[in-house]
């Protein structure tokens, strides 16, 4: 096992632990506002998030041209060129830190005007001041370090330190929660605590890297880094739209019920994620050592598996979300729940979403940020115009049509990106991978419901079975069929995965 193959199993498995922490967070802390504060208030703290997420195209926006420029010099052990892309990076942030700075002021002042005028200007105010500072910590004052070590595949390190503070965060939001503390309070205390993470990784690089922080920039190091900008912001605006529509043309009960059941989605995207984290920089170390042969290797066994895992878990999804959200929300009594073809579209949305993750990762690998461009910018508006002429005929339904119109054109498009400019794979191969996924996503989803039809899901015990019941029938469906349609995929990829345990 070479080195970058052994750094993607460590960033891989504590990836895994990463986001398990955070599934555990983010079942649990919801749960706690839904009962100690009411459906408003976990409507609020989702709506307000939202309005918020556009800080995190630092991480995902120029953070991923960042990253692209560091995997040449990183390959060459160029520290010059890492110190100037640096340089680059922290004077890029630097400045539009002021102009993120501005906006939560702004917030501050027009949310409530904008959603509810009856929602108290000051606690509202003081709400969205302590959900910034969160993301800030987690998204802008680490970011230049925690880029530089995703670049170097040493994911693990920025990785487990997150796992520490999700963890403080989860005990110390729980503790305040039952000591009756208010929810600005508690979530002021979850800011600072997630500013610990940002100062254990520049302690780590600085005592790792020999980085020149007075280093002269003679010319841009980062040429595509307004191409990345943009597409984020339209893929931030894009993951944005639904609750921001609903938050202003809905109630925010609606939003309440719209975060539950994305909540559920979100959970396995984190999973999916925790197995694809290092696969930006894996792709990016082959593709600057101009091993494109080997590339295309791995990749036909990525793409496989993440085909094969993005059915089989939101497959699973589809047909347990609504007894899961009901469980759930026991004991919340002021609004219902129940909303089985809202999750339907919003699970199979997703679906298609993560089927994108290989062809995403590898074009943002090979730096093509300014020729996909318009592509987000295209999304963002379908998912924007549908999402507003259906949502007050339709409500959440209308919205989920809106997503999943939006995914589906994203993700065809990079297929066809990818095959036409940078690994010049047929286009057929997506096409059998789509079709043997339909096939074996439509055979979970009857299996599922027939079941659910026999067996009656009353506690979290019947519910784990069952659970456990249609896992087991779904893994040996899949079997089935990948042996007829991948049979050689599938078992090299098996001894691959073994050989390497």
């Amino acid at each position: 096992m070479d080195s970058r193959t052994r750094k993607l199993k460590q960033n891989t498995i504590t990836s895994l632990l990463n986001r398990f922490a955070r599934l555990v967070s983010g079942l649990v802390l919801p749960r706690f506002i839904l009962l100690y504060f009411g459906s408003e208030t976990n409507g609020l703290v989702a709506s307000i998030n939202q309005f918020l997420n556009i800080i995190t195209f630092l991480d995902l926006g120029v953070g991923a041209v960042i990253q692209a420029a560091l995997y040449r010099p990183l390959a060459q052990k160029n520290s010059e060129q890492i110190s100037i892309v640096l340089a680059a990076a922290r004077d890029y942030f630097k400045k539009i830190a002021y102009v993120l700075i501005a906006y939560v002021m702004g917030l501050i002042i027009f949310y409530p005007i904008i959603v509810d005028p009856s929602l108290d200007f000051l606690s509202t105010g003081i709400l969205i001041f302590a959900l910034s500072l969160s993301l800030f910590g987690q998204y802008y004052f680490g970011i230049v370090n925690q880029l530089l070590l995703n670049a170097h595949q040493k994911v693990y390190i920025q990785a487990g330190s997150e796992i520490v503070v999700i963890i403080l965060n989860l005990l110390a939001s729980i503790f305040l929660i039952m000591q009756g503390a208010s929810i600005q309070i508690v979530k002021l205390v979850a800011g600072l605590i997630f500013l610990i993470r940002p100062l254990y990784l520049a302690y780590y690089v600085n005592k790792n890297y020999d980085i020149d922080k007075d280093v002269q920039i003679t010319e841009d190091p980062l040429p595509q880094k307004w191409s990345g900008m943009g597409q984020h912001i339209a893929y931030t605006i894009h993951n944005s739209t639904d609750v921001v529509i609903v938050s202003v043309f809905s109630t925010l009960e609606n939003v309440s019920i719209y975060s539950v059941y994305n909540m559920v989605a979100g959970a396995l995207k984190m999973l999916l994620s925790s197995f694809t984290t290092g696969l930006q920089s894996f792709f990016g170390s082959l593709l600057a050592n101009d091993e494109i042969d080997l590339l295309n290797s791995y990749f036909s066994r990525i793409e496989w598996l993440i085909h094969t895992g993005v059915v089989f878990l939101f497959g699973m999804a589809a047909v347990l979300i609504n007894s899961f959200v009901m469980l759930y929300t026991t004991g919340v009594e002021d609004i219902d729940y129940y909303a089985p073809l809202f999750s339907f579209l919003l699970i199979t949305a997703n679906l298609v979403y993560s089927i994108r993750i290989p062809y995403r990762t590898l074009v943002f690998s090979a730096g093509h940020f300014k020729q996909t461009e318009k592509s987000s910018y295209v999304e963002a508006a379908i998912n924007i115009v549908i999402s507003l002429l259906l949502i007050n005929q339709y409500g959440l339904v209308g919205i989920a049509i809106g997503t999943l119109i939006a995914m589906l054109y994203q993700t065809i498009y990079l297929v066809i990106y990818l095959s036409k400019n940078v690994v010049r794979r047929p286009i057929a191969h997506f096409i059998k991978h789509s079709c043997v996924d339909i096939v074996t996503y439509g055979s979970m989803l009857f299996i599922g419901y027939v079941t659910q039809n026999f067996i009656q899901i009353r506690s979290l015990l019947d519910w784990v079975l069952v659970a456990a019941l249609l896992g087991i029938a779904f893994i040996i469906l899949i079997i089935i069929i990948n042996s007829v349609f991948y049979r050689d995929v599938m078992i090299s990829t098996i001894k691959s995965v073994l050989k390497r345990t």
